[in-house]
């Protein structure tokens, strides 16, 4: 069975930030997905969209942040950590250099 999502290299580079995230059980911002993979707001938010949409993703607003205006924070869902696993089991030379 094919993955819900199509796997462009932008969609790993998104994905591979918000393992990175998890790994320090943390959860991460829109922005600071853009920050990391060096990507734009108008390519990132539709991923994150997507990958919500399919349930790899759990966003939610930020409570109690007083450093400006309120942060929509997002994580993989166990979902899409599974999910992350068997892309990666399928296609390991598919992973940024950066990663490995």
């Amino acid at each position: 069975m094919g993955s819900p999502i199509r796997m462009t290299r932008t969609t790993r580079d998104v994905l591979e930030t918000l393992q990175a995230a998890t790994s320090r059980n943390d959860a991460t911002y829109g922005l600071e997905i853009c920050k990391v993979t060096g990507l734009g707001p108008g390519t990132v938010y539709p991923i994150l969209t997507r990958l919500e949409r399919v349930g790899w993703v759990r966003a939610y607003w930020a409570e109690d942040d007083t450093r400006g205006p309120r942060r929509r924070m997002y994580e993989l869902t166990g979902e899409g950590v599974s999910a992350i696993q068997a892309v990666e089991a399928t296609a390991p030379s598919a992973r940024p250099r950066w990663a490995q």
